[in-house]
């Protein structure tokens, strides 16, 4: 009885993903899906609930379990979101254009904690860069890591996005990414201090592997594929023990994307651009940023952009 249990919840889950694909979902995303509905799906499986008679009380339960084992809400509530579309695309009628019964998933989500994101500041990140210049005896490693970590400074990139770039997707001044988290295209700019270190990478990759192609890896691993995100990981655990970082900083390619958004903000970028900027779905999403400012720094953005301040400097300006 298990197994048949089972074969079904992974033929469902299979149907599902390929669902996905047609709909033209991200690569990322549809493989999060393949890897985490089965892990929800063992729960059940061993309480021999088949998916179509799940019920809101059995999500209730995987909850109260997780729970138990110290989940934290956040990752509770994304799990939950990712069941929910699964039964929304199982539960659908085409010719009603409605669910047939409610979703099961659809429960309240848990609260979520408020924490304030520790990013890098400005002496720190000049820390860090000068660091990565010198960590191997390789000029063309050196270089590599250097931009690689630019691009998740100055651009504020995923990191699985700066392991699936290929050439052709970084112009003179802009990046294009694709096939992204929340399926969102888009083009980063590429600062003239960046696009200088660009050059220099793009010259000694060439002398090292001569031409490459449009749709080759843009960052080569050393079995010259793609490079994978616990490479970039290791990268920063090495910089961590050559520099003194502060101490409630966990540096991670993640923080380098939080420190990108905290300094663009603090540098008078709006959030509606920002959130462009960082392919995020829900503009919430973004401004969970705001938290990390301080009032030193809602005064200096305040006064950037006083009414009068600037009707002044205006005035200025036609003398």
């Amino acid at each position: 009885m298990s197994g048949n249990i089972k074969d079904e919840w992974i033929e469902r889950i299979e149907e599902f993903c390929l669902e996905l694909e047609i709909q033209g979902f991200a690569l990322n995303t549809i493989k999060n899906y393949r890897s985490k509905l089965p892990n929800m799906a063992d729960f059940f499986i061993l309480k021999n609930i088949y998916p179509m008679k799940l019920t809101k009380q059995d999500t209730k339960e995987l909850i109260r379990y997780w729970k138990s084992q110290n989940y934290q809400h956040s990752t509770i509530n994304i799990a939950i979101s990712r069941l929910k579309k699964f039964y929304d695309y199982h539960l659908w009628d085409d010719e009603t254009e409605r669910l047939i019964k409610p979703n099961p998933a659809y429960v309240k989500q848990l609260p979520m904690q408020k924490k304030i994101i520790k990013t890098l500041n400005e002496t720190e990140v000049r820390q860090l860069l000068n660091a990565v210049k010198s960590l191997s005896d390789v000029k063309y490693l050196n270089q590599r890591n250097l931009v690689m970590l630019m691009f998740m400074l100055d651009c504020g990139l995923r990191v699985s996005e700066v392991c699936n770039l290929n050439n052709s997707n970084v112009q003179t001044k802009q990046i294009y990414i694709f096939d992204s988290k929340n399926n969102k295209d888009r083009a980063v700019a590429v600062s003239p201090i960046l696009r200088k270190e660009i050059i220099k990478f793009k010259r000694l990759k060439k002398a090292r592997y001569s031409e490459s192609r449009p749709d080759d890896p843009f960052f080569l691993s050393y079995q010259l594929g793609r490079l994978y995100p616990q490479a970039i990981s290791e990268v920063l655990k090495t910089i961590k023990k050559k520099v003194k970082f502060n101490p409630q900083i966990r540096l991670s390619p993640h923080t380098l994307r939080h420190t990108y958004a905290v300094m663009q903000i603090k540098n008078g970028l709006d959030i509606y651009t920002l959130s462009m900027n960082l392919g995020h779905e829900e503009l919430s999403t973004t401004q969970k940023y705001l938290q990390t400012l301080s009032s030193e720094d809602f005064i200096k953005k305040s006064v950037k952009s006083s009414t009068l301040m600037n009707l002044d400097k205006r005035k200025k300006r036609r003398k």
